[in-house]
């Protein structure tokens, strides 16, 4: 019972707090001149892009250099990969005279 006063009391005086700083500031915000946007959509080029179809044709040339790069990488990695493999596979390789030397 008390728990449910106390809740009323915070209630009441959230709300009359709220509507006293509304009727405070409520002329400052019709005064706020409002924006009116002409189309549906607004879209802005930021200032460093002179026109969009130079900024992607910029953006598409540094991905191919980055996957040309890449690219290049992985071929490395894999010819390493395979010398690596010729070579561990080349150790075990039986010599000519093997098997004439294991019936001796």
């Amino acid at each position: 019972m008390t728990s449910t006063i106390i809740a009323l009391i915070l209630f009441f005086g959230s709300l009359a707090g709220l509507i006293y700083l509304i009727r405070k500031k409520l002329p400052f915000i019709l005064a706020v001149p409002v924006k009116r946007k002409e189309g549906l959509i607004d879209f802005k080029v930021p200032k460093f892009v002179s026109s969009p179809e130079l900024f992607l044709q910029k953006l598409v040339a540094k991905a191919r250099i980055f996957s040309m790069k890449a690219e290049a990488k992985t071929n490395d990695w894999l010819v390493k990969l395979r010398k690596k493999s010729q070579e561990k596979n080349g150790n075990h390789k039986f010599s000519e005279h093997y098997w004439d030397k294991l019936k001796k």
